[in-house]
């Protein structure tokens, strides 16, 4: 399963309580053909799906990854950091 560090996941908390989501619509880690802009993957607002797996924290949920995205995922980790473009969400695949 994918890792999220705790930097990321206090992240996720904060974009998600800022948004004011609406009922049924949460954040999803999203690979292209979903994710169209820059870079390999973007976090996006998006209803559940059947295959999604969900992240949550104090149960409540956060994120969401499409199953088979999940599985491509297992051996990575999802973070918030200091990059050369400034804070933002990392990738980092092992």
């Amino acid at each position: 399963m994918l890792e999220i560090s705790d930097a990321a996941k206090q992240q996720l908390t904060e974009v998600a309580t800022q948004r004011h989501l609406d009922p049924g619509k949460f954040l999803r880690l999203a690979i292209p053909p979903v994710w169209t802009g820059d870079g390999d993957f973007g976090i996006v607002i998006d209803d559940r799906g059947a295959m999604d797996t969900a992240i949550k924290l104090a149960g409540r949920t956060v994120l969401l990854i499409e199953h088979e995205v999940a599985d491509q995922m297992s051996k990575s980790v999802l973070d918030y950091k200091e990059t050369p473009q400034g804070m933002g969400f990392t990738l980092d695949v092992y």
